[in-house]
Formats: C-alpha cells, sequence, structure tokens
C-alpha cells in the first residue's frame, strides 16, 4: 500500500469513527480477526498437507493392493512436495512461536534507584497496570514501554520500562513521570482493554513483519509476502484508534501528575529532541576531526551542553514543534493539538529544572550508573569514531589546501571550498559566497541548490524559486528538493507542502520503475555501441583479465532503458573458449563468477552460448562491435 492510498483510507475511517464509533470499533475488531485467521489459514494448510503424507505413508502398508496402488501414486506428488511443506510447517510455528530480541540495557535495580522505584509503584497501583520485570538505562533522549513477547504471538509477556539517560537529564521529576505515564497507560489499557489489546497487536505485528524480513527459505518469503500485504491494512484501519489512545494516555499522565506538569514534559522533549539533532550531534561529530577517541563521557557532554542552551534558543525549538501539523506519518499527534486538548497554553518560559529526574530518581547511584552507559557508548562507537576521525583530519587538510591557493579559484575549486567550509565550519554564513559564485556561473545548479536551501533556512520563501529552478534543469534533484521544500512549507502552508509530496511520491514511482528496467536483462532487449570513456573500458577488462583462458571473446555493449532515456546500462557479452566444457550450467557458473568483479560502472554478464542468448552472436555481428582484448583461446 503506498503512502496515498493509507492516507486516504485513513482519513475515510476517521470519518466513519465520527459517525458511528461502534461501527469503526467492530471494523477494527474484523480486520484484527482476519490476521488471526490468516494465521491459523497458513498453519492449518501446512497441517493438513503432512497429516496427508502421513495417512498415505500409512495406507501403503496396511491397505490393500488398489488403496496400495492409489496411495502410492499419489504419494508420488506428495513426496516431490514434502520438502516445501516441511519449509511452510516449520515456517508457521516459527512465526507464531517467534523469539522477538529483548530490549537492551543497563540494569536499574530497586537498590539503585529506590525513589524511582517508590514512583513506579504508586502509578502502578493509581493506573492499576501490571508491575514491570525489568527497567533498563539507555543512552537515548527517549523513555519507552515495551512488552517482550516469549511466545511470539501467543504472548507471554515480559514488561519492561526502558529510560533514556538524557531524557531524565533534562525534565524534572514530575515531567519525566509524566512521560512514563503517557507509555505506561498503554500499558495499562486506561483506554479500555479493547484499545489495549489492539495497541499490543500493532506492536506484535510490526515486530513480526521486521523479523520476517530476515526469513530467507521460499515458505518464509511466501508468509513474509502475506505479513508485508496485511500489516499496512492492519495499521491503516486501527491508526484512528491509536491516535485516540495517544490522547487518553496523555490525559492519565495528567491526572497522575498534574496537566501543567504534562505539558511542560512534551514542550521540553520537543526542545530536546531539536536541541539533540541541531546542535548536540553535530557539535559530537566535530569533535571527531579534533580527537582521536571519542569522549569518555557523553554524559556529561550532553549535561553541559543543556545548561549552555540559552531560554531564547530554547522557545525558538519549542516554537518550531509548535508549527508542526498533525499527519499520519505518525500516531502521535502535533505538539498543538496535544497542548490544546490538556487545556494547556505554550509556556512562555521554560527554566531548567533545579533538580533533574536524573538526580532525583537515580541519587547516588547516577555517577556508576552514568560512568558504566558512558563507557558502552565509548566502547560501541571506538572504531567508528577513529574512522570518522581520519576523513575529518583529510578534509581539513584539503580546506587548507584550498585556502592555500592563489585567487582567483577555478568555479570547481571554489565550489569544493564552500562544499568542505558547510561541512567542516557549518557556522560561518557562505550565502555571500554563493551568491558570488552564481554571478560567474549562472547555471551552478549546485550552487543554486544550497542558495535555495539557505534562503529557505533563513525564512525567505525565494529559496524556492532557486530548487524549483535547479529540478526544471536536472530531474535527478527532484527528489531532494521536494524534501527540502516540503519541509519549509509544511507548517506554514500544508494545501502547497501536499503538492510537493504528491510530486516526490510521482517521482519516486518513475525511478522505480527506471529501476526495474535497469535491473531485469530481457533477451530480446535493444543493443548499441557502448559509451563509455577508454579508462573505464580499461577497467573493465582488467577486471575479466584474470579469467581470460576461459573466455573466447567478450563484447561491452550499452542496453537502452526505454523508461529513462538519461539512464544508462550496460552488458557484458562472452563466449568461453572451446577447449572448456560449455554445458550450461557452466556458462552460467562462469557469468556468476565475471558478475562479482569489481567494475566502474553497474552491468550485467550474459553468456553468449547460454540457450536465452544464442541468436547474440547475430545481433553483435551486425553492430560491429569490436571484442574487448581480455578473451583468450
Amino acid at each position: 500500500m503506498d503512502v496515498s492510498r493509507f492516507e486516504q483510507l485513513i482519513h475515510r475511517l476517521e470519518r466513519v469513527a465520527e459517525r458511528n464509533p461502534a461501527g469503526y470499533r467492530r471494523r477494527v475488531a474484523a480486520v484484527a480477526l482476519l490476521g488471526f485467521v490468516i494465521l491459523a489459514a497458513v498453519l492449518g494448510i501446512a497441517v493438513l498437507m503432512v497429516a496427508a503424507m502421513a495417512g498415505l505413508v500409512l495406507l501403503l502398508f496396511k491397505g490393500g493392493g488398489v488403496v496400495a496402488l492409489v496411495a502410492l501414486k499419489l504419494g508420488k506428488a506428495l513426496l516431490l512436495l514434502a520438502l516445501p511443506l516441511w519449509m511452510l510447517l516449520k515456517t508457521s510455528f516459527r512465526m507464531l512461536l517467534a523469539r522477538f530480541p529483548a530490549p537492551q540495557g543497563l540494569e536499574i535495580t530497586r537498590a539503585d534507584a529506590p525513589r524511582l522505584f517508590g514512583r513506579l509503584d504508586d502509578m502502578q497501583q493509581r493506573m492499576q497496570g501490571p508491575a514491570f520485570h525489568h527497567v533498563l538505562l539507555v543512552d537515548q533522549l527517549n523513555a519507552a514501554v515495551v512488552q517482550h513477547p516469549r511466545l511470539g504471538l501467543f504472548g507471554w509477556n515480559r514488561h519492561y520500562l526502558i529510560l533514556g539517560l538524557p531524557l531524565l537529564q533534562t525534565l524534572d521529576e514530575d515531567e519525566a513521570l509524566a512521560v512514563v505515564a503517557h507509555e505506561y497507560g498503554h500499558l495499562a489499557g486506561n483506554h479500555g482493554r479493547f484499545g489495549a489489546f489492539i495497541y499490543r497487536l500493532r506492536s506484535a505485528w510490526g515486530q513480526m513483519q521486521s523479523l520476517a524480513q530476515g526469513w530467507d527459505d521460499w515458505g518464509s518469503r511466501l508468509v513474509a509476502r502475506l505479513f508485508g500485504w496485511y500489516a499496512p491494512w492492519f495499521n491503516a484501519y486501527s491508526f484512528v484508534m491509536a491516535r485516540a489512545d495517544e490522547y487518553q494516555a496523555d490525559r492519565s499522565s495528567a491526572e497522575l501528575v498534574g496537566a501543567g506538569a504534562a505539558a511542560r514534559a512534551l514542550q521540553r522533549t520537543g526542545i530536546a529532541a531539536r536541541f539533540e539533532a541541531q546542535a548536540f550531534w553535530p557539535g559530537i561529530d566535530r569533535l571527531a576531526g579534533s580527537q582521536a577517541e571519542p569522549p569518555a563521557a557523553l554524559s556529561g557532554e550532553w549535561r553541559r551542553a543543556l545548561s549552555a542552551l540559552d531560554a531564547a534558543q530554547a522557545l525558538r525549538h519549542r516554537d518550531e514543534a509548535l508549527q508542526e501539523t498533525t499527519g499520519y506519518g505518525d500516531t502521535h499527534p502535533s505538539l498543538n493539538d496535544r497542548l490544546r486538548a490538556l487545556g494547556e497554553a505554550p509556556a512562555e518560559t521554560l527554566p531548567a529544572p533545579a533538580v533533574t529526574a536524573a538526580e532525583s530518581w537515580l541519587g547516588e547511584a547516577l555517577p556508576r550508573l552514568a560512568g558504566q552507559l558512558d563507557a558502552q557508548w565509548s566502547a560501541g562507537v571506538r572504531e567508528r569514531w577513529q574512522e570518522r576521525n581520519r576523513y575529518l583530519t583529510q578534509r581539513h587538510q584539503q580546506l587548507q589546501t584550498l585556502r592555500a591557493q592563489p585567487e582567483p579559484l577555478s568555479t570547481d575549486d571554489e565550489w569544493a571550498l564552500l562544499q568542505l567550509v558547510a561541512e567542516l565550519e557549518p557556522e560561518t554564513d557562505r550565502r555571500p559566497a554563493i551568491e558570488a559564485l552564481l554571478a560567474r556561473a549562472p547555471d551552478h545548479l549546485a550552487a543554486r541548490f544550497a542558495l535555495g536551501d539557505l534562503k529557505l533556512t533563513a525564512d525567505d520563501e525565494s529559496g524556492i524559486a532557486d530548487i524549483e529552478a535547479v529540478m526544471q534543469a536536472d530531474p535527478d534533484a527532484i527528489i531532494a528538493g521536494c524534501e527540502t521544500i516540503w519541509r519549509w512549507l509544511n507548517p506554514r502552508d500544508p494545501v502547497r507542502a501536499e503538492l510537493y509530496r504528491a510530486r516526490w511520491e510521482k517521482r519516486q514511482a518513475h525511478l522505480a520503475t527506471v529501476q526495474q528496467e535497469l535491473d531485469t536483462l530481457d533477451p530480446k532487449c535493444e543493443l548499441g555501441p557502448h559509451d563509455l570513456s577508454p579508462e573505464q573500458e580499461a577497467a573493465i577488462a582488467a577486471a575479466i583479465q584474470p579469467h581470460a583462458g576461459r573466455i573466447a571473446t567478450v563484447y561491452l555493449l550499452r542496453r537502452p532503458i526505454a523508461t529513462d532515456p538519461r539512464a544508462r546500462a550496460y552488458v557484458l557479452a562472452f563466449e568461453m573458449t572451446r577447449r572448456w566444457l560449455r554445458s550450461e550450467d557452466a556458462l552460467i557458473k562462469l557469468a556468476r563468477t565475471l558478475a562479482a568483479e569489481n567494475y566502474p560502472v553497474g552491468l550485467h554478464v550474459v553468456p553468449i552460448g547460454a540457450k536465452a542468448f544464442r541468436r547474440w552472436r547475430k545481433r553483435i555481428r551486425a553492430l560491429g562491435v569490436a571484442a574487448l582484448p581480455a578473451g583468450g583461446r
């Protein structure tokens, strides 16, 4: 189901739920029941077929002559299906009893954090929900309640509370409890048993679909395709209920800690999320350019960065979040809608907490737990950090080299310099330099796109015209261009933003069609001489040289792509030498060996002697294409 159909279905179901809530719930229940029918059908078919095979075996041993003869004839057909049936049966049980990976994190015990567990006990009693089996501390700006089913869709859940240390360092105790209570509300079923059941089912189907993508036998792939069809429909039908459940979970948290604390928690988490993405992680990344080892105390870096965030910038981040509108990409409503539902207005000021939830809940254990978490993060990123350090060191050297060159720089060097400045010195205002470059080279599309992006970042709508000009000149820029304009328009003019989303979808569909043609080689396709450079041709010839003893002749051809004349597709067609056994299997084996080599362009490898491509000899001769200098005799 594509995005457009998904959203249209949800929009229609919203109207149904508004007119007839009971009828909508019956529809959701029917779609949920269909999922169990699908599971039962897959398992039932596999079990019945295996039982039929077992019955035929018994008939062979116990039946009379005629019965045995009939059973034997039917048995031959079923024996051919024995392996596929076994794979289907195994997949069915794997599906029902799938072991989902358990959440990972640093275990917090009651002895570590007695105040935290005291607040959790009180929450559990007041909201009348189940106890947590595990409380985990992680290094993410997040909190979650996770049900880990030990028997797949049969359940037998263990309940995990996952607390992100950065989140606890951001909020005060009541605000953090509001976030936990929101998540716990889904588990406790504060929006009704049926709503809680659907919430758990949405999670289980999502996990099952992700798990099925890693199954590689044919039976599992068949079931995965079935999941791929059903799961989006169930997600769409239950979406309206899930959205309503989010509002109810907010009300539950407000009942526990007060609407004011719940509203502050929503605003402060919105601020922290934007600060983390726009300032904190880019700053950590820049550290990789100056130090070869990752920070030893990431939690300390986050705490210092938060304390340096001034109130005005914090409110600007909050206002960005307030500009977002409720959409269909997430069941969570927008910040504006959630505050309105709580009856709270955006806060005029949001001073930093005097005591954070991390300090209050973890107490004396905080330094030890934070140190363990920091050590785990540092060890986990060390290899990637060192790679990044080497890369950034090289980029800084390139920047110094370009700055040391005498002016005027060439257009290419000037653009390379601006790209390095954007990457390594993002606080530098590049707009004047880009405008100067465009004054000298008005057709420089990358610079024009960058200028449009900078204008939109500065809230200058004229940037849309710059990006539109680039998309008109270069269709390859449509995806990035529509994404950039949509992000700017969506909070300001959702109707216009929708036009760019539709244009993005149209382009994605076109690219998928082109890619399908690129990936598929029809023996009757049009062929022509290649248009690669001598250097690329030489690189391809060098790549196949180790196999020259088995190749009589090899040709490099271009295959036009009907869905996109600008696309380039190439074919490497070869014939084996006579002293090698030229069976179909040998040809295919050599073709696979050649296809595994490293080439400067993507290409299909075709054995001309194979049955499907035997007519290519005449076609290649008619083209007058010369063989590559890589064949043997």
